[in-house]
């Protein structure tokens, strides 16, 4: 059975669940597969690293950084294009 989960909680839930998909649909545009790959697992690391997180103020720094490194690998995968 999960857990209940606080507002907070559940708000924060989504708002990680939407970054990872929003760095899985930017891989996408990678042409090379190996760096496409390599880019997925780099991703799928870092999530699985935190996914025990629930200090909800380490979860927020959490999403302020993934944010900040979308921008700069968005930034570097239009470059690529």
């Amino acid at each position: 059975m999960k857990p209940n989960l606080s507002f907070q909680q559940f708000i924060q839930r989504r708002q990680v669940i939407g970054m990872y998909r929003k760095y899985m649909r930017l891989t996408q545009r990678i042409a090379d597969k190996t760096a496409r790959r390599e880019t997925r697992e780099w991703v799928r690391g870092d999530f699985d690293r935190y996914k025990h997180e629930t200090d909800t103020k380490r979860i927020d720094v959490l999403l302020a950084q993934a944010s900040r490194q979308y921008k700069e690998l968005e930034s570097g995968v239009f470059s690529m294009l």
